[in-house]
């Protein structure tokens, strides 16, 4: 609901508004009460100190896959929810559930019946903070693509089997950053929105290299996709440095790799096997997400805004 207030001055530089009384009342607010408000851009989100309802959803999930009943949680963690509650009739969608949980960073089971299970957020306000998580989360994601080129190159198997451990902490990361975009803000502006588009994809690399280290742990290595996973590297490497650091130079160096990664995968595509092929084609999908985390922040560079550095 949209309310209008005028501001009135006080002081020599305060200004100050009134606030609904029926909004007061409702959350038991009186005089000398602290109020939480948060600024996100232009625009302030005011919030009773402590005092944030609990989010909740009850669903019958009964008839889904466990598949699908994992990414249910998934989603229902990342926009926020504080209490879900499950019923179901199969006692794999329970499993399923239960082997989510600690993947959802402050959630905990509180009740499990035989068609029901309750799971619930323990702090409300989990004392992280979203910048460190999410650069760890990157800083995850890219000794995941460097494993994938050092292990196949020296034949380590077990390492390239063993990166989906890696994917987990990516996913309770990453998972973490989705939520708290989406309880931080009421109105989803463009730069909360890159921001939000661009940790779904970081998550969705993981998943993708993952998938690449479990391919090339079935094949020999191959000296032109070695070549190939050097620049991805070294794309990843540059593309963050950019997010955090931007500067033109690294977004022209990252255009050329992406260039150039992409015609060498098109030239190895005409002469390798269905199995490299294979992971030709996830180092395509890997190569084309990295490179999101420059083309997605060029409006972050000083140069083109017109300011000086």
């Amino acid at each position: 609901m949209l309310m209008k207030r005028k501001l009135v001055k006080q002081g020599l530089r305060a200004l100050t508004i009134t606030i609904p009384s029926e909004w007061a009342e409702r959350n038991n607010l009186k005089p000398g009460d602290e109020i939480d408000m948060t600024e996100i851009d232009n625009a302030l989100h005011i919030s009773p100190e402590g005092k944030m309802s609990l989010k909740e959803i009850a669903v019958d999930i009964s008839g889904l896959l466990p598949r699908l009943a994992d990414r249910f949680m998934a989603r229902s963690y990342q926009k926020g929810y504080d209490k879900i509650t499950l019923k179901f009739d199969d006692p794999e969608l329970m499993l399923a559930v239960k082997n989510k949980i600690p993947e959802l960073m402050g959630f905990e089971i509180f009740n499990i019946e035989k068609d029901k299970i309750e799971i619930q957020v323990i702090s409300k306000q989990l004392d992280l903070d979203f910048d460190t998580i999410l650069r760890r989360g990157m800083l995850i994601l890219m000794e995941m693509a460097k494993t994938c080129r050092d292990a196949w190159k020296n034949g380590d198997k077990k390492s390239l089997e063993n990166i989906f451990h890696q994917d987990y902490d990516v996913n309770r990361f990453l998972y973490f950053c989705l939520r708290e975009l989406n309880k931080s803000s009421k109105i989803m502006n463009f730069g909360m929105s890159i921001l939000y588009y661009l940790v779904e994809s970081l998550e969705d690399l993981g998943d993708e290299l993952k998938q690449l280290g479990a391919i090339l742990s079935k094949i020999n290595p191959d000296k032109d996709i070695l070549n190939i996973l050097d620049k991805m590297n070294e794309m990843f490497r540059i593309s963050y440095e950019f997010f955090y650091k931007p500067e033109k130079s690294k977004a022209v160096r990252a255009f050329k790799l992406n260039k150039e990664i992409s015609s060498l995968i098109d030239n190895a595509l005409e002469a390798k096997r269905k199995e490299y092929i294979k992971a030709l084609i996830s180092i395509d999908f890997s190569n084309r997400i990295i490179y999101h985390l420059t083309t997605m922040r060029l409006d972050t560079l000083k140069e083109l805004s017109g300011e000086n550095n």
